[in-house]
């Protein structure tokens, strides 16, 4: 009982708070992360927002309409974006389908970092679609790398042979 009375005594003498607004619906709120390394271009968070939908996932060429640099855009969302899960994967993922040549050495860290098996594996899952070159090179460096036994199988079935030919 003494609580409750020192509770009172407390709040006897304060001014009437105004009233508190009620939070925005979950849908309409960015995540936190994004807050930060994703605000510094306006083109980065819209194309976030696009790759944040669950379904249908948006074309790559309608995404990277909305940015006049692409490619340094995409990469941060895939250097930044943890949720959902699936933004930064779909980045990634217009990245290696429209500018592999463009970003090598990010494919070579993706297949050769040991904290990057999801993009590894979309790398691995799309050396068929690269220059021949440069798939060979991910490909060998993938073999090396702590994704080695994620890479085998899909070198296998590779249509490519110089790739198949890897795998053994």
């Amino acid at each position: 009982m003494s609580a409750l009375l020192l509770l009172g005594l407390a709040c006897a003498h304060r001014e009437a708070a105004a009233p508190v607004q009620a939070a925005a619906p979950a849908e309409a709120a960015a995540p936190a992360e994004a807050a930060a390394p994703l605000a510094a271009r306006p083109s980065v968070q819209a194309i976030y927002r696009a790759l944040s939908v669950r379904d249908p996932a948006p074309d790559c060429v309608t995404v990277e309409a909305l940015s006049d640099q692409p490619v340094p855009d995409l990469l941060q969302i895939v250097d930044h974006a943890s949720q959902p899960p699936w933004a930064g994967m779909r980045a990634a993922n217009c990245l290696i389908q429209g500018h592999g040549a463009e970003i090598q050495a990010q494919l070579s860290d993706w297949v050769r970092r040991d904290d990057t098996r999801g993009l590894a594996i979309l790398v691995l899952d799309q050396l068929d679609t690269l220059p021949e070159d440069l798939a060979l090179d991910l490909a060998r460096q993938a073999l090396a790398g702590p994704w080695a036994a994620d890479a085998r199988p899909r070198l296998d079935t590779s249509s490519r042979p110089a790739l198949h030919a890897l795998a053994d």
